[in-house]
């Protein structure tokens, strides 16, 4: 087998997996929760772990791909994502549950370390293919795995024949088992290739390298839209499963047919459309809608409930949702975009890192506060994102285009 064929199939399998258990960790974690103490804050902290851990470690593994190796590293990273997904499966409470988030934060580096292994084999044309078939197997997987783990997370019992006796089990168990198979075809079909005498072993990296932002300047408002968009994603996937549930009596189908619909519409959007729009309308003109669409959608989802009434809650959530993933496909690789033009070319690679930086601080803060939100009043934490991404479209507007090297004027 290819080498770049099995490392499709592998992250394949483990978005597969990641998707099925988003679809379910909301409730199962507030299922945990003592009676009386606020879930919100709670949810959020055992979703923020996985990207805390992924935070501090990623760099770690990067070292270590580049000293000992791609292929130990992204095995090894593949089985700590399975395992993660296998203890989630039995996380009957809290620690159980934060331990399966921090194995799943060990493992996470996986997908970077895949597309390094292809950026070590391809060069050109054949590279940017080669990533592409990459990013369509991590896509395809967030895709599918949504709806199959809503099925699940509601018919597992039966689904499974028995075997597992309810939905997170269901989730995990699958999830994990899929993610394993991943891991076991990279350990069976990449070659043992040794690291190239090009790479410095005795390198050391810092978490955050900062210093792009004080050579830079341009890239500072640039990385702080990046997080806002992080932010407000990150505050929708931590409580989204939880206010369909209260308004409507909604459960993990219905969470995963949505957050499926809004994967595939985001592919559409980032592979067929972006370059189209960012021709005809311009990177901070496309950025400026795409915040303004984003926070509409954020806001219009508590709307369901209010308009249920007139409208049926799906098809509100459904407009919420084309909104808000039309959004957030246009306004990631917009970013990246003008951040790529505003820094040399040697020093894209500290770009990618601060931009990453930026998700994962989204990450981390998105949860917990949207989730601390929430249980004071639903409607909050989309009102807040809506209004932070609202003003985010009001200071992009003000920007003039990003030069190379050169300044945003705000």
């Amino acid at each position: 087998m290819r080498p770049d064929i099995a490392l499709m199939i592998a992250v394949f399998l483990d978005l597969l997996g990641f998707g099925m258990i988003v679809t379910n960790v909301q409730l199962h974690i507030e299922s945990l929760v003592p009676k009386g103490f606020p879930a919100g804050p709670v949810i959020g902290a055992v979703l923020a772990s996985t990207f805390v851990v992924q935070t501090l470690v990623s760099p770690r593994w990067g070292e270590a791909s580049d000293r000992i190796g791609r292929k130990p590293v992204v095995v090894i990273c593949s089985v700590l994502s399975a395992v993660g997904m296998l203890v989630y499966g039995f996380s009957v409470n809290l620690p159980l549950a934060f331990l399966s988030r921090i194995f799943s934060g060990l493992g996470a580096a996986n997908v970077a370390v895949a597309q390094a292994m292809l950026s070590d084999e391809y060069e050109g044309e054949a590279r940017t293919a080669a990533l592409g078939r990459l990013s369509a197997a991590l896509s395809a997987g967030l895709i599918i795995g949504p709806i199959l783990g809503g099925q699940l997370a509601k018919r597992g019992h039966a689904l499974t024949f028995g075997l597992l006796p309810d939905g997170a089990m269901a989730v995990g168990v699958v999830g994990g088992i899929a993610s394993m198979l991943g891991a076991l075809v990279l350990f069976l079909a990449l070659p043992n290739v040794p690291p190239k005498e090009a790479r410095q072993p005795g390198a050391k990296r810092m978490v955050f390298d900062v210093a792009l932002l004080k050579d830079v300047p341009a890239v500072r408002p640039l990385i702080l839209m990046a997080a806002i968009a992080w932010f407000s994603l990150a505050m929708l996937e931590g409580t989204f499963l939880r206010l369909i549930n209260r308004l409507f009596g909604y459960d993990e189908d219905a969470f995963g047919f949505i957050f499926g619909y809004e994967s595939l519409l985001g592919v559409v959007i980032q592979g067929v459309a972006i370059g189209w729009l960012a021709r005809k309308f311009g990177d901070r003109r496309l950025l400026v809608v795409a915040y303004l669409a984003q926070g509409l959608g954020l806001a219009l989802n508590p709307f369901a409930g209010t308009l249920q009434s007139f409208i049926w809650p799906l098809a509100t959530l459904f407009v919420a949702s084309t909104l808000f993933a039309f959004g957030t496909g246009v306004a990631n690789p917009t970013i990246g975009g003008l951040a790529s033009k505003a820094v040399p070319s040697d020093r894209q690679g500290e770009l990618f890192g601060l931009l990453q930086a930026a998700r994962s601080i989204g990450f981390v803060l998105g949860p917990i506060l949207g989730g601390a939100l929430f249980d004071v009043h639903p409607a909050w934490p989309y009102y807040l994102a809506g209004l932070v991404c609202v003003g985010a479209a009001l200071v992009v507007s003000r920007w003039s285009e990003a030069k190379p090297t050169g300044t945003v004027n705000v």
